[in-house]
Order: C-alpha cells, then structure tokens, then sequence
C-alpha cells in the first residue's frame, strides 16, 4: 500500500469516529433531551455533568476517552504490521489528530461539535505514558473537588501531559519526534482557542462552576441515607429577645 494512501485512510476513518457525540447520544437516549438545547448547550461533558448528574458525566467522559484512545491504538497496530513500522508512533497522533477534528467538527451533526477535550485525554491516555496521565488526572480531580473550576483542571491536565510526551518522544528517540510535538502543541493550543470563552467569563467572574463537588457530596449523602432538606422546609426555635439594660443614673 502507498504510504500516502494509508495516511489518507487513517485521516478518514478517525474523523468518522470522531464524529461520534456520546454526550448526545447518551441525553437522548437515557433522557429524551437535545443536549445542544439544555445548560450550556454543548454537546460535552461538562454541560452533561451540570445538566443531567455525575453519572451520565462520568460515563460520557469514559466513552469519549476509550472512542479517541483505541481508534489511535488500533492505528498504531496496524502500520506496525505494515510494511512502514516507523512510522507507528507517528500514526498515532495523526489518527488522534482527525479524532479531536471529527469530534469538534462532526459531519453527522451538521459539524457542530464539542470543545475536544475529552477526545484528546483519550489520545493522551493510551499513549506508554498512561500512568503519568493517571496520576495527573487524580491531581486535577482533586482541586477540581476544592475550586470546582472544570476548564482549568482539563487544560492543566492536557498541558501536562503534551509537555510530559514532548519530553518522552525525544529521550527515547521516536521516530518523527518532531512532527509528534508539532500534533501535540497544536491540538493543546486548538483546545485552548476553543476555551477563550471561558478564560473571558472567569476573568470576568462570570464563568459557572461545574458543579463537580455538589455532584459527590450528594453521591455520599445518599450512600450514608441522609436527606437533603430545603433550608425553606427547617423549623427552627424563635430567637430569644435580647433586653440591654440601662445602668445609667438619671
């Protein structure tokens, strides 16, 4: 097969399954509800963690991931049973590429998409530095907890990780390291462009929380059976008067 052509044939393929939106896929189906028409009206997870809960969150987060992180891996296999192994590592991120392009830009949704972020922590997930990406993503998780600011948790994450693999392509010598930098800053740099209204809103103080924190604390109050009662519906005793006394002389 001619190396352009299989180039050609990855691009196609990841954009396709890029294409796939799980946030709208998983509200219609478990809701009946057009993601695009409720909270933020963007068809990722953050607006289904705000509009729909932690679990529908979690389990669009978790297919966006594994969607972007096997399409690149399979790639990969692939070219290494070809006759261009070298280029393996190289198809990786290409295929990761057209993935996050596809997901931002789906042909099935009239190319109106996402912001890409959780389709590019799949890319940089599957990669030999998964477990950097799993102990940066408990970090973030962690302050995302305390700050509750989603955005900046999954840019710091993305940062990290481009800065971590731009480091490992050239300490173990991969083959097109540099073109590999170039997919990986130019991706970061595209999700971030694609995050400029979040920067504005939140130097603003106008951006919305996540509501990531109020989504667990409510997880364990159900686990422990405690009832959230409205602050509207708590009786509580009238407050004493308070008589001061004057102890001044006439």
């Amino acid at each position: 097969m001619n190396i352009y052509l299989m180039f050609f044939l990855i691009a196609i393929a990841a954009y396709l399954l890029g294409s796939i939106n799980f946030a709208r896929i998983l509200a219609w189906h478990s809701r009946r509800k057009d993601i695009t028409k409720v909270g933020s009206g963007n068809p990722g997870t953050m607006n289904m963690l705000r509009s729909f809960g932690f679990l529908p969150a979690l389990i669009t987060l978790i297919l966006e991931v594994v969607k972007a992180g096997v399409c690149c891996l399979v790639t990969k296999i692939i070219v290494e049973h070809t006759q261009f192994p070298a280029y393996s590592e190289f198809a990786y991120y290409f295929a990761g590429l057209f993935a996050v392009i596809g997901s931002v830009f789906p042909i099935f949704y009239g190319f109106k998409g996402g912001k890409g972020l959780a389709c590019f922590a799949g890319v940089l997930w599957f990669t030999p530095l998964w477990w950097v990406a799993f102990i940066v993503f408990l970090v973030f998780a962690i302050l995302l907890y305390f700050y509750d600011y989603a955005f900046i948790s999954t840019l710091s994450f993305i940062t990290c990780m481009s800065a971590s693999l731009t480091a490992w392509v050239f300490v173990e010598k991969i083959p097109f390291a540099w073109a590999i930098v170039v997919i990986l800053w130019c991706l970061t740099a595209f999700i971030y462009l694609r995050h400029s209204g979040n920067f504005i809103r939140f130097v603003r103080h106008q951006e919305n929380k996540s509501g990531f924190r109020k989504s667990i604390v409510k997880i364990f109050h159900r686990q422990k059976g405690v009832e959230e009662i409205p602050e509207a519906h708590v009786q509580q005793p009238p407050e004493k008067e308070i008589i001061i006394e004057d102890d001044q002389e006439n």
